[in-house]
């Protein structure tokens, strides 16, 4: 005859069922519902996944104690060596989380007490090992040892949450110094999550005090408590969690807990609390199908209560609140044209009608205040207008006086190009002249007749050469004072950094006779082309550079009229680098640097260091909008008082489709 399906698994010398088999299936699938909400948690929080590390670590020494309590030798000692091995882990757990757990942690004690207690641990798992040699004979008195040391550390865990929640309620300001009066009226929700835990815990012990004893009915205390520490652990997080909770999670978790434990615990009452180590001698045939019936029962029930209560509590319950919140998010925008609707007739009915009635008296509010503020409007509309005006003015001010600027950095640039030409141009002449009283004498063509008409022609090819520089500068010139179009293009960082720097520095030269300053480059020769318009980032290096030349000067002086006797070499450093999809340039100098307050302003409108008269507050501004709003890119800056200053602009690379882009 064959076996019903149920006997299939339990029925044999290696398992058979016990009551608190089935007490600790129900206690496995309890952690693991409640692990599984804990991971579903959105923005989960140092707290949550400490939960969820205490939680985890419970499901699988309950998964273990499954094997524990349904096993015969010699599979029996395995599983006893791994549940003890696990339970000193959990023990472990429970210490940090003693130490952890709500705000403030202690961490540097909690690692210390950590490893006290992992080698105490150690060493009794060691010497229970070593009392039972092939683990042979490792029932639970062999491990008693280490159970109790696992049950002391659960309770020093207790006496570091009682700890904790004294200071944390000090810390919100109770002005009593009475230990116990802070124990009873914790102040402040950090004390009260840790109260609630270290209640919970202390709970926990006295039934595993029960059970390490040997007392009468001692599995049935061991699983009681273990029932009891899983819903409270769930109690005590969802009300004091930092993420948002479902009201469904509550809701469920009481039917749920309820129908799991009167499952698993109902076998203690039908067939005694003896513990599983006795019955290894055999158990009747028709109690181990009973027990089977039970142990596929307790999953089946557990996922009908889910399912069942979650689908009951979101159309009878939640999707009517679900209505309500919408529409108090819809009164929140300033949305009261939708009202809620009333689906049932019952305590949310009442309050979606009441919801209704407050939106139809803030939308005639609402139209009240609008009618005053468009007069107010109006009246402010002329003042923003001349506001604008006079903003407008001085932004064209600030560009006309970086325009100054740039202009006389090519005057003094243009001049050695010229000066080239006029000087090779003076030689040729005389070399020419050379050949006509050379041709004269002799009347013939002569060797040194050919020399001279080879270094007339390297120096036209010179001559040519600073032509073109000379007519780059001036057209550059006259795309700088031209209005930007806005249009973007590949730009080869490099060149235009180094462009504007030599450009930079000859103008501020200009107007500086005495000034001096080295000037570092180092460019990567690698760098990708970036993608922005070339006036508008040359004039954005213009800003930088004119800010550093104008920063080291000022440190120079400032050295000079102290006098102490510091050297000081004033230095400008750019430089380029590629990064991931960026380009990025720096331009750093060992100037005056900046205060803290100073560096915060920076980039605001008309914030400047500078004299009165020289400077507008803008350039930095407009610097930022320019790179920051136009390009897409950064601008940003680091500074020490005294010691440095550094801006860092990076830009978003060119993209393939802009290269090969027709016109490029």
């Amino acid at each position: 005859m064959e076996r019903p399906f149920l006997n299939l698994l339990f029925d044999g010398e290696a398992f058979r069922l016990h009551p608190a088999s089935i007490a600790t299936l129900a206690e496995s699938i309890l952690a693991f519902l409640i692990l599984v909400y804990f991971l579903s948690l959105r923005g989960k929080t140092r707290d949550t996944w400490l939960m969820v590390g205490f939680v985890g670590t419970a499901l699988l020494v309950y998964l273990v104690d499954i094997g524990v309590t349904s096993s015969r030798p010699p599979l029996y000692n395995w599983f006893r060596v791994s549940h003890a091995a696990l339970a000193s882990v959990w023990a472990l757990t429970w210490t940090w989380c003693a130490y952890t757990y709500g705000g403030n942690p202690m961490r540097r004690e909690a690692t210390i007490v950590i490893l006290a207690e992992s080698l105490l641990l150690a060493v009794f798992l060691g010497h229970a090992l070593s009392g039972a040699p092939n683990i042979k004979f490792a029932t639970f008195s062999t491990w008693a040892l280490v159970y109790y040391t696992v049950t002391g550390c659960q309770a020093w865990s207790v006496l570091v949450l009682v700890r904790r929640t004294v200071s944390a309620s000090r810390r919100s300001g109770a002005s009593s110094e009475n230990t116990l009066y802070h124990l009873l009226n914790a102040a402040g929700r950090s004390a009260q999550s840790l109260r609630a835990l270290a209640l919970l815990f202390a709970s926990y012990l006295p039934f595993m005090v029960w059970a390490l004893a040997g007392m009468g009915g001692a599995s049935f205390a061991y699983q009681v408590c273990q029932m009891v520490l899983l819903l409270g652990v769930l109690v005590v997080h969802l009300n004091y969690a930092s993420e948002v909770t479902t009201f469904q999670v509550k809701l469920v978790a009481l039917p749920l807990a309820t129908v799991l434990a009167l499952l698993g615990l109902l076998p203690f009452l039908l067939y005694g609390t003896s513990p599983p180590e006795s019955d290894w001698d055999g158990k009747s045939a028709e109690q181990q199908r009973q027990l089977a019936v039970f142990f596929w029962l307790l999953p089946a029930a557990a996922a009908f209560v889910v399912v069942a209560f979650i689908g009951f509590y979101r159309y009878g319950l939640l999707r009517p609140l679900g209505m309500l919140l919408e529409g108090v998010r819809r009164i929140e925008e300033g949305n009261f044209n939708a009202p809620v609707p009333i689906v049932n007739r019952d305590e949310v009915g009442v309050l979606a009608g009441s919801l209704n009635k407050m939106a139809a008296s803030l939308k005639a509010s609402q139209e009240e205040l609008e009618g005053r503020v468009a007069e107010r409007t109006a009246a402010l509309h002329e003042s923003l207008v001349r506001l604008k005006a006079a903003q407008s003015q001085l932004i064209q001010k600030e560009k006309l006086a970086s325009l100054g600027q740039l202009t006389a950095g090519i005057a003094h640039e243009i001049q050695n190009p010229l000066n080239f030409i006029n000087n090779f141009s003076e030689v040729s002449g005389e070399l020419v002249e050379e050949l006509r009283e050379e041709k004269k004498k002799k009347g013939q063509d002569c060797p040194l007749e050919g020399e001279l008409l080879e270094e007339i022609g390297r120096n036209l090819q010179k001559i040519h050469h600073h032509g073109l520089r000379a007519d780059a500068i001036v057209k550059g010139m006259l795309q700088h004072s031209r209005t930007s179009g806005g249009e973007k293009q590949a730009v080869d960082a490099n060149a235009l950094a180094d462009e504007y720097l030599r450009l930079a520095y000859s103008g501020f030269r200009s107007k500086h006779q005495n000034f001096a300053c080295s000037i570092d480059t180092d460019y990567d020769l690698q760098l990708q082309q970036a993608q922005a318009v070339p006036q508008e980032l040359g004039q954005v290096l213009l800003n930088l550079y004119n800010n550093a030349f104008y920063a080291v000067e000022q440190k120079h002086k400032l050295v000079q009229v102290l006098g102490d006797g510091k050297a000081y070499a004033p230095k400008v450093s750019v430089s380029t680098r590629q990064l991931p999809g960026q380009v990025e340039i720096r331009v750093r100098d060992n100037g005056v640097g900046m205060a803290e307050h100073v560096k915060s302003k920076v980039f605001q409108p008309f914030f400047t260091t500078k004299p009165t008269g020289e400077g507008t507050g803008l350039g930095l501004s407009i610097s930022y909008d320019i790179i920051a709003k136009g390009h897409g890119g950064e601008l940003e800056v680091e500074a020490q008082e005294g010691a440095y200053t550094e801006f860092t602009v990076r830009l978003p690379l060119v993209t393939v489709s802009e290269e090969q882009a027709p016109g490029f």
